[in-house]
């Protein structure tokens, strides 16, 4: 029972307004270190996902991401105004739009190193 709670525990990585955070890197250091950063995570988590079969965990947690930076973003956040923009909405979708396909990206090939059973845990029989 324990163990299949540690399994889930990187889906609290959503919890996290990851978005902003990568922007804000991104101000802090002038550079492009946050949003790569986060690239990695999120193409991580998509792997790690469809490894252990938990897609619908990984759909609510973009939910949750996406409702909780659109807050902060209404509710003019200090994380927010750190980077400011024109309107933080112009920057919020696209970067949305990026992690969601670097996700897909780690979920084609999770499917696609499992369908070839490069990650398979049995050594040797095959029936």
């Amino acid at each position: 029972m324990m163990y299949k709670k540690i399994l889930l525990l990187p889906f609290s990585f959503y919890l996290v307004p990851y978005m902003h955070l990568s922007l804000a890197i991104d101000y802090l250091f002038d550079s492009l270190i946050g949003i790569f950063l986060f690239m990695i995570v999120t193409i991580t988590i998509g792997f790690y996902a469809k490894k252990i079969h938990c897609i619908s965990l990984l759909i609510l947690g973009n939910i949750i991401n996406i409702l909780l930076s659109y807050t902060l973003i209404v509710l003019k956040s200090p994380l927010v105004e750190l980077y400011h923009s024109s309107s933080p909405f112009i920057v919020a979708i696209p970067l949305i739009i990026l992690f969601l396909f670097t996700q897909l990206t780690g979920i084609f090939w999770a499917y696609v190193l499992q369908k070839e059973g490069a990650l398979s845990t049995d050594k040797g029989n095959k029936n």
